[in-house]
C-alpha cells in the first residue's frame, strides 16, 4: 500500500482536497483531526487540518513532549502563501510541523480505509476493527519528508458515528514492523466531511501573521530535505487576507 503524496505540490495545485479523494473513495474528509502517541513515553502530537471549498487550509499544532509544548497554526492560501502564527523557530520548525500533520493525517485515512474500505459506519454504537497486512509495507511522502511503516502490520480499534451525517470518532492501535522490531503507536480523533469545514475571509487581517511565498513547483529531490528551500521569505505588501489572494 503505497501513497506517493508530493503535499506541497498538492496545495500549490489546489487539488489537496481531490487528491485525498483518491486515497479512498469512501474517506475523503476535509476536516482531520489526529492525536498521536506512542505507549508508555509521554506526550502526543496532535493536529487539526481543515480544507476550504477554495482549496485553502488550516493547520492547527499542539506537540507535547518531554516537558516541552509547542503550538501553532499555519495557513496556506491560494496555493501561493503560507501563513504561520505561534511558533518560535524558523522556516524549517514551521515545516516540520506542516509534515507531521499531513504524515499523521494521511496514515490515519490509510489506517481507516484498510479497517472499513466501505467507508464510515452507520451511526450508532462504537464499531469494532480489526486489519492485518503481511506482506505490504505504508508508505507515505511529502514535498520535504517520507515515512514508511513495514509490514506486516496490524490496526485494532473502534470507530464511531454518534449522529447520521456526523463526523467519525477514532481510536486506533498501530503496530507495525520497524527493523525487526515491533513499534506500536497509538491514534484518536476525529475525520468529517462538513459543507463548510473553514472559511477564511478577505477582511481578515494580516497583522501578527509571519508570511512566507511557496515555491510554485515541487521541489527536486536534492532540495526535498531541505525545508528551508521549499518555503522563501517574503513580506508581501498587503493587509489582509483578500489583498493577499490578489498578489502573484
Amino acid at each position: 500500500m503505497t501513497i506517493r503524496l508530493c503535499f506541497l505540490a498538492l496545495l500549490l495545485a489546489g487539488r489537496l482536497g481531490a487528491t485525498l479523494a483518491q486515497t479512498s473513495a469512501a474517506w475523503a474528509p476535509n476536516d482531520i483531526n489526529v492525536s498521536q502517541s506512542v505507549p508508555e513515553r509521554a506526550g502526543s502530537n496532535g493536529s487539526r487540518f481543515e480544507i476550504g471549498a477554495n482549496g485553502d487550509a488550516r493547520i492547527t499544532v499542539d506537540r507535547r513532549a518531554g516537558g516541552t509544548h509547542t503550538g501553532g497554526t499555519i495557513l496556506l492560501i491560494a496555493g501561493r502563501w503560507m501563513l504561520t502564527q505561534g511558533f518560535s523557530g524558523a522556516a524549517a520548525e514551521e515545516l516540520a510541523a506542516l509534515d507531521g500533520a499531513a504524515l499523521n493525517s494521511q496514515l490515519v485515512i490509510v489506517l481507516l480505509t484498510a479497517a472499513l474500505p466501505g467507508g464510515a459506519p452507520a451511526a450508532g454504537p462504537p464499531q469494532h476493527v480489526r486489519f492485518a497486512e503481511k506482506a505490504r509495507p505504508i508508505k507515505i511522502t511529502t514535498a520535504s519528508s517520507a515515512a514508511e511503516y513495514g509490514a506486516p502490520w496490524t490496526v485494532v480499534g473502534a470507530v464511531t458515528v454518534q449522529r447520521a451525517d456526523g463526523p467519525a470518532g477514532y481510536q486506533l492501535s498501530f503496530t507495525y514492523s520497524d527493523q525487526g522490531f515491533a513499534r506500536t503507536m497509538d491514534f484518536s480523533g476525529n475525520v468529517g466531511n462538513e459543507k463548510s469545514p473553514l472559511s477564511l475571509p478577505d477582511s481578515m487581517k494580516l497583522a501578527g501573521w509571519k508570511i512566507r511565498r511557496l515555491p510554485q513547483s515541487a521541489e527536486s529531490p536534492g532540495t526535498a530535505g531541505q525545508p528551508d528551500s521549499a518555503v522563501h521569505s517574503e513580506i508581501p505588501r498587503a493587509a489582509t487576507l483578500g489583498e493577499l489572494r490578489q498578489l502573484k
